[in-house]
């Protein structure tokens, strides 16, 4: 087991520590003709699955960006017709998802200044009555 790990550290003495690119390009130019073609598969099937993940992660961007236009469109649509909205929408993209939630409502701001107003009228009544 030692003599193994001895073969995957270079020979060399070095003033600089051994990094993980040393041992794996000393493991690689230590393999025979059968381990370098198997070493040669497992690399080429990692190249095409990293490249399938890419697609996908670049097509669930691509229709993300879709989706997002088409609930502007749609928000602005109701800005123009209807007076409280509110619209929760769900997206996947390609690092993993976003939530959205866009809305309007008059009824808060006329709740709001309705508030105010029976404040001041409740400070103004508070201040004759003194």
């Amino acid at each position: 087991m030692d003599d193994e790990r001895d073969d995957l550290i270079p020979r060399k003495q070095s003033l600089f520590p051994v990094t993980a690119e040393d041992i794996v390009e000393n493991a690689l130019q230590n393999l025979d003709e059968h381990q370098a073609k198997e070493v040669t598969k497992k690399a080429a099937d990692e190249v095409v699955r990293i490249a399938v993940e890419k697609r996908k992660a670049e097509y669930r961007t691509a229709r993300a960006q879709d989706e997002m236009r088409n609930l502007i469109d749609n928000a602005n649509l109701l800005d123009q017709k209807v007076g409280d909205y509110k619209i929760n929408s769900t997206f996947e993209t390609a690092t993993g998802t976003t939530s959205v939630e866009i809305k309007k409502s008059k009824t808060n701001f006329i709740l709001i200044v309705a508030a105010l107003v029976i404040f001041v009228l409740l400070v103004l009544l508070f201040l004759f009555v003194r």
